[in-house]
């Protein structure tokens, strides 16, 4: 299947055009998307751990189904929990995500996956770099897996090491 980046009339369009144009997004467009979406996903599961850390019922506050991405990011801003390279890069990653949500032409650009660094030491800098001479999917995948660590800490740092008891 030939990659384009063409928009398409949906009320124009015979059937295998849209056909082909919905394999194209499905298919072949994007592979990124997934590990910004998972990534994504599992930021959204740590911010909301560190909310729910500092409430008495936080079931009160996250059982409201309107709770966005950008709102808890606020939040754990403004309750302390989530320091100011965190709140940054989290903000990039939402609007990335928004961005494919958004735009069904949107590429991911090196850029982008720069702004969710967030203090890398020498070894980290060296594997994106290399990941980078490979293409954005595999620069995608080690930026959000760099970033996902980082945030995995603060959960360490706000809880501290947890035991199960028999």
């Amino acid at each position: 299947m030939q990659k384009s980046s063409r928009r398409i009339n949906f009320a124009t369009a015979t059937h295998d055009e849209l056909d082909e144009y919905g394999m194209q997004l499905l298919v072949w467009d994007a592979p990124e998307l997934s590990v910004v979406l998972k990534g994504h996903l599992l930021i959204e599961q740590v911010i909301e751990t560190l909310i729910s850390q500092r409430m008495k019922h936080p079931d009160r506050f996250f059982g409201n189904q309107g709770v966005t991405f950008d709102l808890k990011t606020n939040l754990a801003s403004a309750l302390g929990v989530l320091p100011e390279p965190h709140f940054s890069a989290a903000k990039a990653l939402n609007k990335i995500r928004n961005a494919y949500a958004h735009n069904e032409d949107h590429k991911l650009t090196f850029d982008e996956l720069n702004s969710l660094k967030i203090r890398w030491i020498a070894i980290q800098k060296r594997a994106y770099a290399a990941a980078c001479t490979k293409g954005v999917e595999e620069a995608a995948r080690i930026a959000i897996i760099f970033l996902n660590w980082s945030f995995l800490k603060l959960l360490q740092k706000s809880s501290g090491p947890t035991t199960k008891q028999s």
